[in-house]
């Protein structure tokens, strides 16, 4: 294994990256999509999320909510609709120009997907490989100078920046997942989106990895936009819960306005 070489934290410029005022991050407007010719997912759904907010997506299984971010991100078409990722409809963009926006995204899964036998910090290193795939993306030793030192910022951002040279599969699952997201906040996104990103942790684990999510996205200005079948973190981490149930968009409301048992609904 290649030798670990560490950066000074102060070597790269800050993470976040200025957005376009007044341009949503995300917007969609009459969306609807299917598989097959089975009956849609979901359809009608108009939402706008703009620059900085926190939101949580809720819904029971099959309601459509992974669905929602795939579509989002352009890998499920839908069959009707349009999606507005930061100003650019994406269905009449080339192939080319869809990827360069998806650069702006960090995307944290409910499995961390981390490479076991590699560094925490050439881990986080992959987070790049979308903007510059090859070998200088897939060993921290290989990569510039600035991308070990983003790196390793981003490590210390989650708070983990002392394990940078440990082996992945040393780490417990809270940490796993809070490598994950300094993976992608290493490209500097304007928007991370997180698909149940604590579901498959345990209790204290979960509240720490949403609360690095949270302080993370409120510290940078980045959006945050987290699916999530625990309704408290919906609650407690979000400033916007949104509820897809029967087809269609049932709730977009300030997190602050609602009650747990009321969105027991949306399950029922």
């Amino acid at each position: 294994m290649a030798t670990l070489t560490l950066v000074s934290k102060t070597a790269a410029p800050a993470l976040p990256v200025p957005a376009v005022v007044g341009i949503p991050d995300l917007a969609v407007r009459n969306l609807s999509v299917r598989y097959g010719g089975a009956p849609p997912v979901f359809s009608g759904v108009d939402l706008t999320i703009r620059q900085g907010e926190q939101v949580a997506l809720i819904g029971a299984n099959g309601a459509g909510k992974s669905t929602l971010l795939k579509c989002c991100l352009g890998f499920v078409p839908p069959c009707d609709g349009d999606v507005m990722l930061f100003g650019e409809p994406l269905a009449s963009l080339r192939a080319n120009r869809q990827r360069s926006l998806r650069g702006g995204i960090g995307f944290v899964a409910q499995k961390h997907n981390l490479v076991p036998r590699l560094s925490v910090l050439s881990n986080v290193v992959h987070g790049t490989l979308a903007a510059a795939p090859g070998p200088r993306a897939w060993l921290q030793a290989l990569a510039p100078r600035i991308i070990r030192a983003r790196a390793l910022q981003a490590l210390d951002m989650v708070g983990l920046a002392d394990l940078a040279p440990r082996r992945a599969d040393g780490l417990s699952g809270g940490q796993s997942q809070r490598v994950a997201i300094a993976r992608a906040l290493v490209s500097r996104p304007r928007l991370i989106l997180a698909d149940e990103p604590a579901a498959s942790l345990d209790p204290t684990a979960g509240e720490e990895v949403m609360a690095t999510f949270v302080r993370v996205s409120r510290e940078t200005g980045t959006t945050l936009v987290f699916t999530t079948h625990h309704l408290d973190h919906a609650l407690g981490y979000a400033g916007r819960v949104i509820g897809l149930a029967g087809g269609g968009l049932d709730l977009d409301a300030p997190a602050a306005s609602l009650a747990t048992g009321g969105l027991r609904d949306l399950y029922g």
